[in-house]
């Protein structure tokens, strides 16, 4: 512990590591060709769709034709978020050890209570929760809060 408090300690990690997922999948991960491929992908599909109720061989070959399109375009996507897990799994599992070693057996005290699925898959709803939970919890929140300020300044600067 390096402030005192618990709570405010995990919180900040969350933010840093927030941080540096969001760097890492802006450095690795070419989003804007991601979603130029859903959309390629989404395309063949509805063609698929059509081609579907014909029974000659040429609607065939081209259903064909399209599912290997469509796997080429989901291997390129999968490569980007490969190497964007690749990158960022070692790091996030140093942070979790470090955060366990630190934090083992302590529980955080929060102002309401909130759900929580134990380890036997028993549900609680609590205000004293572990340490993995409230970096969950932050985690979450803080991701979905980045995204969209990050949305709301690139809509602002077009």
């Amino acid at each position: 512990m390096f402030l005192g408090n618990p709570m405010l300690e995990i919180a900040l990690v969350s933010v840093v590591m927030v941080g540096v997922s969001q760097v890492l999948q802006r450095k690795l991960m070419d989003k804007k060709g991601m979603k130029e491929g859903q959309e390629r992908i989404k395309e063949k599909q509805k063609r698929i769709k059509e081609l579907l109720g014909k029974e000659d061989l040429k609607s065939k070959e081209e259903v064909e034709r399209l599912q290997a399109e469509m796997m080429e375009i989901m291997q390129k996507t999968m490569k980007g978020t490969m190497k964007h897990m690749l990158v960022s799994f070692p790091i996030f599992i140093l942070v979790y050890w470090g955060l366990g070693a630190a934090y083992s057996g302590m529980l955080i005290d929060l102002p309401t209570a909130v759900p929580v699925i134990h380890r036997n898959f028993s549900f609680e709803i609590t205000s004293s929760i572990s340490w993995l939970w409230w970096y969950i919890y932050t985690s979450f929140s803080l991701s979905i809060a980045f995204n969209i300020v990050l949305k709301i300044v690139k809509k602002v600067r077009q």
